[in-house]
């Protein structure tokens, strides 16, 4: 009897384990039903925002404040996110920039353009970096694109510009001329700055006296007026590669109580020039002006085409205007400047 018993309790005990392995394997494979179905439902990772590298030339321009603003703005529209760098027109600081964006693996470098930067460029580039350039070029073949305004086009306006005043006012006067140039600016001042001569070298009655570099700063270009008027007290017509070197020489003027020089600019972009022109100055006369969101949105097209594989066009050159008080209505200046503080 007890034999039977226990013969009856070890089935009944291998019943129970095999119900308890049927149960264990079904709940095994519920949960890799269920699992499989949360795979199958769980929403895709986000892609990773692209990054792009900004170098401004020099933040204490009025044309780079509005040009990192537009840079900053269409970045927010794309969805990307900008880093942005200030290297003051330092060549070793343009040159680190560049390096730190390659180390740092973003997807594109938006670049001013220059001579100085070709082999960062080129190192960026073999690590899979484009990089495009603006208000400047890089003269390199491995750079998507240069865009730039053309400083022999923008030099050579205002010299026709000056031509056509002398002829207008002092077509009987021997006219002396005075430059405020910036070396440092290979590509962009310098070429204003021949331009602009070729044409003053035309005119019989006109003679450059002068020529100092004023560093593109207000200071230091006042300072070199000063030298220049100093020798030359009889200037009529002066000329800078910006609007703060020719506000420089007009400091200086004032300081002399001088009244009867003309002025005139390449690249005046800001508020100050422009007021000038619109309050019809009495020697602010002529300056030319780039639109700095212009070049800002030629610049991210291209880029936005290169990460698209699209064709993108090598050199975009964009024409400067000439403007003065009869034509500075045309332009559409106040809405770019307000949106510089926002």
């Amino acid at each position: 009897m007890q034999i039977h018993e226990k013969e009856e309790n070890m089935k009944s005990t291998k019943k129970n384990i095999k119900i308890a392995v049927v149960l264990l394997l079904a709940i095994i494979m519920l949960m890799g039903i269920f699992s499989g179905c949360q795979k199958k439902t769980e929403e895709p990772k986000e892609k990773d925002k692209i990054t792009i590298g900004l170098v401004v030339g020099y933040r204490r321009d009025e044309y780079y404040m509005d040009l990192e603003s537009r840079f900053r703005q269409l970045a927010a529209e794309n969805g990307w996110d900008l880093f942005a760098v200030d290297v003051d027109f330092d060549v070793p600081r343009h040159v680190a920039a560049i390096e730190d964006y390659t180390a740092k693996g973003v997807d594109a470098i938006i670049s001013n353009g220059t001579a100085s930067i070709v082999s960062a460029v080129e190192a960026a580039v073999d690590a899979g970096i484009p990089v495009v350039c603006y208000d400047g070029s890089c003269p390199s073949d491995k750079v998507t694109a240069n865009v730039t305004y053309d400083p022999i086009a923008d030099g050579k306006a205002v010299g026709e510009w000056a031509k056509a005043y002398i002829a207008e006012h002092w077509p009987n006067e021997e006219v002396e001329v005075a430059i405020l140039d910036y070396p440092k600016s290979a590509e962009i001042c310098v070429g204003r700055t021949n331009a602009f001569k070729a044409v003053i070298e035309t005119i019989p009655n006109a003679k450059i006296v002068a020529q100092m570099d004023g560093n593109a700063s207000r200071a230091d270009s006042m300072a070199a007026a000063e030298t220049i008027l100093e020798a030359n007290p009889n200037i009529k017509l002066a000329y800078g590669i910006n609007f703060d070197t020719i506000a420089g020489f007009y400091a200086a003027l004032e300081g002399r109580n001088k009244t009867d020089t003309v002025l005139c600019s390449s690249g005046s972009w800001g508020e100050e020039a422009i007021n000038f022109l619109v309050e019809d100055h009495a020697q602010y006369k002529a300056f030319t002006l780039m639109n700095p969101w212009a070049q800002a949105e030629a610049a991210v097209q291209a880029v936005k085409d290169e990460l698209a594989n699209k064709e993108v066009k090598y050199d975009q050159e964009m024409q400067a205007v000439t403007y003065t008080a009869e034509n500075i209505g045309e332009l559409d200046w106040k809405h770019i400047i307000e949106n510089r503080n926002k």
